[in-house]
């Protein structure tokens, strides 16, 4: 996985005021708004670390983002370190945490025998399937822990909501020709799909406002409106895609978002 430059991350920060890229887990009666978006943030990230065993010490943060868990976690007293390939959540992260900042992917990470815990916390999905469980065994100390929260693929699925996620079952099956053992398997896509609802509103209002916008236009001089649905045809197209997949419906028929607990072998 090569260095690269994370715009996400950008509009996330600098346009919508938000310091985390996770989905976050909602509470049933949450409205949809950035405010309850940012608690459920909070929520998740407390999810888990209340889920971090107590002889747990030192922890690998793996696709760390702006390093706000890392920072809870030095905080609660863990010798925590980020890790990420990308040159914009490295500036964040080292503006907000003095921690280890490891500027590569993890598929050429290469420490052996230093942590308790790896956690992934939606950055699974980047790294190959055989990566994920090679180089977490050769980095995690006797009885090291693997903690995996992201979303997974289910059976059948095509098109492009297939392009993310590895595929649940593959993945499941690859536990056991590794050197680990599932300690825990959660279902927890019920809490995540507020995220999807929110972003849907966003785009569709946005969609929404540039055709009310140029409809004025249309009136006056039919022309621009055609220049400008034409030198913005690619980001309108994306944008447009990303409703289908922005669908939480669709989402909860196609993927699972899995919490996912993994002890490496004594004898590794």
């Amino acid at each position: 996985m090569s260095k690269k430059n994370d715009r996400a991350l950008n509009f996330y920060n600098k346009v919508l005021g938000l310091d985390r890229l996770h989905y976050g887990m909602w509470l049933p009666e949450d409205e949809l708004t950035f405010s309850k978006l940012k608690e459920a943030q909070e929520r998740y990230e407390d999810y888990l670390i209340e889920h971090i065993p107590k002889n747990v010490k030192s922890i690998l943060d793996v696709g760390c983002g702006t390093g706000i868990l890392t920072k809870k976690l030095i905080d609660l007293g863990y010798d925590a370190e980020g890790l990420s390939p990308d040159i914009n959540q490295k500036q964040v992260f080292t503006e907000k945490t003095n921690a280890p900042f490891h500027h590569l992917g993890f598929e050429d990470f290469s420490i052996a025998d230093r942590y308790d815990c790896i956690i992934m916390s939606e950055s699974s999905q980047y790294i190959n399937i055989d990566k994920i469980f090679e180089n977490s065994s050769q980095a995690l100390k006797k009885d090291g822990l693997l903690m995996i929260c992201d979303y997974f693929t289910l059976d059948g699925v095509s098109g492009e909501i297939s392009k993310s996620g590895h595929n649940y079952k593959k993945f499941i099956n690859r536990i056991g020709s590794s050197k680990f053992s599932l300690l825990a398997d959660q279902d927890i896509t019920g809490s995540i799909t507020k995220t999807l609802d929110l972003g849907l509103d966003v785009v569709s209002k946005f969609l929404l406002a540039l055709e009310i916008l140029t409809e004025k236009i249309q009136g006056k001089r039919p022309y621009l409106k055609k220049i400008i649905f034409w030198l913005y045809r690619k980001k309108i197209a994306k944008l447009t895609k990303q409703l289908d997949l922005l669908d939480s419906t669709k989402f909860k028929e196609n993927k699972s978002y899995r919490f996912i607990l993994l002890q490496k072998a004594a004898s590794s």
